[in-house]
């Protein structure tokens, strides 16, 4: 009961009780506007979250004072608003309780906030409710007849959604498995009709500059993320560590960075030599079981220390690297299953098929569910190997296993720095390297897997190519581009620790905005925005 009091008086209370979730904490970002009055418009994304809270909101003062737009936010909280099933989980989805959750932090940012763009989760009128309810109905029919051998596909008035419904439906059902038969998805639809509706109505009236966004995956996320592209909004996107700030496309609507040009731009640099040395230093200490900036995400090491033997027969083997099966796996483009179950289902099909011998290893930061579905997947598979918890993945290579498989897991290019090469199936971070082969649907999958113990590249030169793409991925940028990055992961950190405090996360607030490079980037982010603007009406 104390704990049902303790959530109704936070849905009460005027602010979050959030560590610097407040209007003070933009008083040193804002400094008097250069015009009062502007025909543009900033639209923010409001999830509660900390981070992104303090993130917008000192981007949207900065622009305020340098432009004086007017800022609205628009409250994606809706089917987030609650996990599972049952009458709790639509208690807390409902319209109503998300009102509640979500007005402190729309309070919070106080007068910089000009108003609210629109609600995923607000009030509609009975006979829209119905046209929604009926149109997603007919849509789920339709997805009930699609060929489940092919990826999903699915647009709601020229919006492509059918990424983002299998990922919502994996987090918030929560299931390993897309099923397009469960009634879940039907109210999911409703959902995606409704944020469509009000997302094209929105951005096609207001027309706002930009739109910034944390992440572009998930209903919440994806489907404002492309209303907004479709009506020629500048969007941007902040919820990868590895870059501060991308922006999308109609072509490119992933918040994950292109990785296309990696290799080819790493051979431009000078000394490259050097560049490898450092990389170097740095994946071997992450490979020593330390959490880097690549990893930060992380709760624990897969090179922690060894706790467990390898088992029998890991010589000339396979290692299937599992992901966690409630995790978003559209983050990447091109992905050649719907979600992780039908992958690797398949991909142990094909290993038993042509009996090639393999192991699976469980992620090592997999939330609590993901044991039930292991369960699952043991009974589905009784005869299936497994590597233990407590082995690592240096273990495994010093073990002579022969190939690794992921779908776009960073082991790829760890395990090229040990010699060991990999198979993958989405247009993932290492795509540009040999080390990795990537298949682009599900017959080149299999016959990847089944030439396993074909290498791509000598050991000497996947190790190189590994370190190159590590260098790029994580060390690449010179001056205010790589100070702004840095302190970007630093805030990210601050905010994400259990041993966080007031003022640990007020202090890398203030470091971040207050360096010169981020004042710069909102030069930049006007500039591109004019530049891409021009050419649009040119």
């Amino acid at each position: 009961m104390r704990r049902y009091f303790s959530k109704l008086r936070s849905l009460l209370s005027r602010y979050p009780n959030e560590f610097g979730v407040k209007p003070e904490s933009f008083a040193e970002v804002q400094s008097d506007p250069s015009q009062t009055s502007t025909r543009h418009t900033l639209t923010i994304q409001s999830i509660p979250d900390k981070f992104y809270f303090l993130l917008f909101g000192a981007l949207s003062a900065r622009l305020k004072a340098t432009t004086g737009v007017r800022l609205e936010a628009v409250v994606v909280r809706a089917i987030s608003g609650g996990i599972g099933l049952g009458w709790s989980a639509d208690l807390k989805r409902s319209s109503w309780v998300s009102r509640l959750a979500s007005d402190p932090w729309v309070r919070a940012y106080g007068r910089l906030l000009d108003g609210v763009g629109y609600r995923s989760a607000s009030f509609s009128g009975p006979l829209t409710c119905l046209r929604d309810w009926a149109r997603a109905h007919t849509l789920w029919r339709q997805l009930q007849s699609q060929d489940s051998e092919r990826p999903l596909s699915l647009k709601i008035d020229g919006i492509e959604v059918g990424d983002l419904l299998v990922d919502s439906y994996l987090r918030f059902r929560p299931a390993p498995r897309f099923d397009a038969r469960d009634p879940f998805v039907r109210r999911l639809l409703v959902q995606a009709v409704k944020d469509v509706r009000l997302g094209q109505r929105y951005f096609g009236r207001v027309k706002p500059r930009w739109y910034f966004t944390s992440y572009t995956s998930y209903l919440e996320h994806g489907i404002p993320v492309r209303a907004a592209l479709q009506q020629g909004a500048s969007v941007w996107s902040f919820g990868n560590i590895h870059v501060f700030g991308k922006q999308l496309s109609q072509e490119d609507p992933y918040a994950s960075p292109n990785y296309a040009r990696h290799r080819a731009d790493f051979e431009r640099l000078d000394n490259p030599e050097v560049r490898l040395a450092i990389a170097r230093e740095k994946l071997e200490y992450r490979l020593g079981g330390g959490i880097d900036a690549a990893t930060s995400y992380m709760r624990q090491s897969a090179y922690g220390a060894a706790c467990a033997a390898v088992p029998n027969g890991m010589q000339g083997a396979v290692v299937v690297f599992l992901h966690d099966f409630y995790d978003s796996p559209h983050v990447y483009p091109d992905l050649v299953f719907d979600d992780f179950w039908r992958w690797v289902c398949f991909t142990i099909e094909v290993l038993r098929a042509a009996e090639i011998p393999f192991f699976l290893k469980p992620h090592p930061n997999q939330i609590a569910l993901s044991g039930a579905a292991l369960e699952r997947l043991g009974q589905t598979y009784p005869d299936l190997q497994w590597v233990p918890a407590g082995v690592t993945n240096m273990q495994l290579a010093d073990a002579g296993m022969a190939c690794g498989v992921t779908v776009y897991g960073t082991v790829a290019h760890e395990l090229a720095y040990l010699g060991v090469p990999t198979i993958g199936c989405a247009r993932h971070p290492h795509h540009a390297f040999d080390f990795c082969r990537t298949a682009r649907n599900r017959d080149e999958y299999a016959d990847m897997l089944r030439s396993y113990d074909q290498p791509p590249a000598s050991k000497a030169e996947m190790q190189r190519q590994a370190l190159a793409f590590y260098y790029m991925h994580n060390l690449h940028g010179e001056g205010d581009a790589r100070l702004l990055q840095q302190a970007f992961v630093e805030f990210w950190r601050a905010c994400n620790t259990a041993q966080m405090t007031e003022a640990s996360v007020l202090q890398a607030f203030q470091t971040f905005t207050t360096l010169p490079a981020f004042g710069r980037f909102i030069t930049t982010l006007e500039q591109a925005d004019t530049a891409s603007t021009s050419g649009r009406t040119s």
